[in-house]
């Protein structure tokens, strides 16, 4: 009886433990990410490609940064956030002297991260839209800045599998824009920190 008294009682317990975990994964609120990653830049007509040809033909090294300046958002769901998202390219290109001339993209926008697999949550979805603005910097002097709409998809690896805490992401992304005629892809590898 004392045996079975005491099996029901670990029972319970790992039960209400399991019950407890499963709770506190629920609360989910906050989301906030920063990374950097480095890619690469195609560009599609118009002026920015002329500008990048020109830049190309004195460039001794050309470098394509993509910074995820900041990301900030709020769980709809279990699985889900809805953000808002500034993320920025830089594709800079240097000569022999180490002068640097450059064209970078930002882009405003919302977006959401996605947990689509609810047993493991190792793999977070992205899909970010809005308005973006070009600057373009060319021997210490900035050009007109030009404006237009950017979309933007990643895939990455949450290293942490729980729900909330702090966490690493690995993965790639993808962003489309469509500023006055011109458009241009960038790709990229990253690295995020992020609490979620």
């Amino acid at each position: 009886m004392k045996r079975l008294f005491l099996f029901g009682l670990v029972f319970l317990s790992s039960f209400s433990l399991v019950y407890a975990q499963e709770r506190e994964e629920r609360r989910r609120g906050l989301y906030v990410d920063v990374g950097l990653g480095f890619g690469g830049v195609s560009y599609f007509g118009g002026g920015a490609k002329a500008t990048a040809d020109g830049f190309k033909e004195t460039a001794e090294m050309r470098m394509t940064i993509d910074i995820q300046l900041l990301t900030i958002g709020w769980a709809l769901m279990q699985n889900m956030y809805l953000v808002g998202t500034i993320p920025a390219v830089g594709d800079a290109y240097f000569d022999a002297d180490m002068n640097q001339s450059q064209i970078s993209v930002a882009m405003y926008g919302i977006g959401a991260r996605y947990y689509p697999l609810p047993s493991k949550k190792y793999l977070q979805l992205g899909l970010d839209a809005g308005l973006s603005a070009r600057s373009i910097l060319s021997n210490n002097k900035e050009g007109d800045p030009g404006y237009g709409f950017s979309g933007r998809l990643s895939a990455a690896y949450d290293f942490d599998s729980t729900m909330t805490g702090i966490t690493a992401l690995l993965g790639g992304a993808l962003m489309m824009n469509a500023l006055e005629g011109d458009a241009s892809l960038s790709y990229a590898l990253f690295f995020k920190l992020a609490f979620k």
